[in-house]
C-alpha cells in the first residue's frame, strides 16, 4: 500500500509539473488515449504418457483454467511534447473451477481467485537537443531489455518498480534501468521486494541493474548488455545482426548472440535439476556459489514477401543457462532462438531450430497469421537417455472493418522430453505434455 500511495502521489506531482509548465509557456498540447481491453483465455493443458511415466518426471502438470479480465490503460500523452503519465489497472478472474490456475491466483482448492489492480503507474518525460533525445521514466511499469523482461503472458502482466534512462544519437542508444522491486503476473500486489525465491528463508536482493547499448548502421545492428542482480546474479549479452537484401522482396536476416552468467554473491542458489521452465517453475533453493553458465546463439532467416523460413542453432556450456534475475516480476530471459515452449538451455544441450510463417495478407485475408516450428535438443550434460522436442504452431487472426479491435489466436504444443540424473531422478523442464491455448481480446479506444 506503501508503494502504491507513492506511485500515485509521484503521478499526481508530475501532471501537476507538466501543466504548471505548460501554463506558464500560455501554451498547452497534450494527446491523452485511453484503452479498454477485454480478454478471454481458454487454457487446456495435458501430460502425455502412462500414469508411471508421467509420475517419474518433474514439472509435468495439467490445466484446465478459463480465465477472463478487463485491462484499462492511460496515458497523458506528452504534455507540452515533455512529461507524461502512464496508468494500467486489471482484473482477472475464473470462469467456473479452474484447475492449475496460471492467470489468476490459485486457491487452496485447486480453483482461481481472482485478482486486480495496478500494474503501472509510472512518469515518463523526453527532451531534446538538437539531434540528441533523451527519455527517462519512473515508477511501476512493465519492462523488457535484453537480459530482463517482465511476463506479458497472462492477463494482467507483470511489471517492475524503479527507474530508466535512456540517450539516443545517431543511431547509438545509450540506456540504463534500475529495479528495485517487482510484481508477479498472477499477483495483486502494486509490487513487491526482490528476494532470491529461497522457500526456507527468502533474503532481499536490494536492486538489479542494468546498462547497455544498442547501434545501427547499413543494415548492421549490434547490441550490449550488462545485468547486475546484487550480491545474487550477473550476466552478459551480446548481439550482431546484418541484413542481406537479395531482390525487391526478398532478404536474408543473420544474428549471432552470446550469453553468460555467473553467481555474483552469497544470495545466489540454483535449483539441483539444472535448468527452469520456459513457462512455468516451481524450483527448490539450494546454495550454489560456483555457478556459470555461457550460450553461443546462431541464426538465419529467409524473408520472401509475406512468408519467412527460418533456422536457428543453441549451444549451452558450463552450466545450465539461469533465466531469472530475482524470484519476483516473471521475468525470466533466455534471449536465444531456442526460447520455445521450454528453454533448451541445459548444461551441454546442443540445440536446433526449423520454423516458418506466412501473413495471408496477400489473398485478401489481412489480419491471418500462422506460424509453426519445431525444435530439438541433443548431448546434455550428465543427464542420461536425454532427448527432447516441440512442435508448435500459432495462428492468429485480427479482425478489421466493425469488428476491429477483436483478435483470435490458438496455439498448439506437443513436447516431449526424456532423461535422468546420475541417480535416476527426474531432471526439471524434462516431461510430455500437449498444450492448447486459445486467446480472445476485444480492445476499444475509448478516446
Amino acid at each position: 500500500m506503501k508503494n502504491l500511495k507513492a506511485s500515485v502521489l509521484s503521478a499526481a506531482i508530475a501532471a501537476a509539473v507538466a501543466a504548471t509548465s505548460a501554463q506558464a509557456a500560455e501554451v498547452v498540447t497534450v494527446d491523452p488515449s485511453l484503452t479498454l481491453t477485454y480478454k478471454n483465455y481458454f487454457w487446456l493443458e495435458e501430460k502425455a504418457g502412462s500414469n508411471q511415466e508421467v509420475n517419474q518426471k518433474e514439472n509435468a502438470y495439467e490445466r484446465k483454467e478459463w480465465a477472463h479480465g478487463v485491462v484499462a490503460d492511460f496515458d497523458t500523452g506528452y504534455v507540452n511534447d515533455m512529461l507524461g503519465v502512464v496508468v494500467t489497472a486489471g482484473f482477472a478472474d475464473a470462469i467456473g473451477h479452474a484447475d492449475g490456475a496460471s492467470n489468476v491466483a490459485s486457491g487452496s482448492k485447486g480453483n482461481g481467485v481472482n485478482i486486480g489492480g495496478f500494474q503501472q503507474a509510472y512518469v515518463k518525460g523526453k527532451y531534446s537537443f538538437g539531434e540528441l533525445n533523451l527519455n527517462g521514466s519512473i515508477g511501476v511499469k512493465k519492462r523488457g531489455t535484453e537480459l530482463y523482461g517482465n511476463s506479458g503472458s497472462r492477463i494482467l502482466a507483470a511489471s517492475s518498480e524503479g527507474f530508466d534512462l535512456s540517450a539516443e544519437i545517431a543511431g547509438l542508444n545509450l540506456y540504463g534501468t534500475q529495479i528495485t522491486g517487482a510484481s508477479d503476473r498472477n499477483d495483486s500486489a502494486f509490487s513487491n521486494k526482490l528476494t532470491n525465491g529461497s522457500e526456507a528463508q527468502p533474503q532481499k536482493i536490494d536492486h538489479i541493474n542494468i546498462v547497455g547499448a544498442n547501434y545501427s548502421i547499413a543494415g548492421v545492428d549490434l547490441a550490449a548488455e550488462y545485468l547486475k542482480s546484487d550480491d545474487y546474479l550477473k550476466k552478459t549479452f551480446l548481439k550482431a545482426g546484418y541484413s542481406l537484401k537479395l531482390a525487391e522482396d526478398m532478404s536474408v536476416d543473420f544474428d549471432a548472440r552470446y550469453g553468460k552468467a555467473q553467481d555474483a554473491g552469497n544470495l545466489y542458489g540454483s535449483d539441483n535439476d539444472q535448468g527452469t521452465s520456459n513457462d512455468e517453475s516451481d524450483d527448490t533453493f539450494d546454495v550454489n556459489r560456483d555457478y556459470k553458465s555461457t550460450y553461443y546463439n546462431l541464426n538465419a532467416t529467409l524473408n520472401a514477401g509475406n512468408a519467412y523460413a527460418t533456422v536457428g542453432y543453441n549451444r549451452t556450456k558450463d552450466g545450465a543457462w539461469d533465466a531469472g534475475s530475482a524470484a519476483e516480476g516473471n521475468d525470466g530471459t533466455f534471449n536465444s532462438s531456442l526460447s520455445q515452449w521450454e528453454d533448451y538451455s541445459l548444461e551441454g544441450e546442443k540445440a536446433y531450430l526449423l520454423g516458418a510463417g506466412y501473413n495471408f495478407a496477400d489473398q485478401g485475408l489481412a489480419g491471418l497469421n500462422v506460424d509453426a516450428w519445431y525444435a530439438k535438443g541433443t548431448d546434455a550434460k550428465d543427464v542420461q537417455n536425454f532427448k527432447r522436442r516441440e512442435y508448435g504452431t500459432k495462428i492468429s487472426y485480427a479482425f478489421s472493418g466493425q469488428l476491429e479491435g477483436l483478435s483470435l489466436a490458438w496455439l498448439h504444443v506437443n513436447y516431449r522430453a526424456d532423461g535422468q540424473d546420475k541417480n535416476g531422478d527426474a531432471v526439471g523442464g524434462l516431461y510430455d505434455e500437449n498444450v492448447n491455448r486459445v486467446y480472445l481480446k476485444y480492445s476499444v479506444s475509448v478516446f
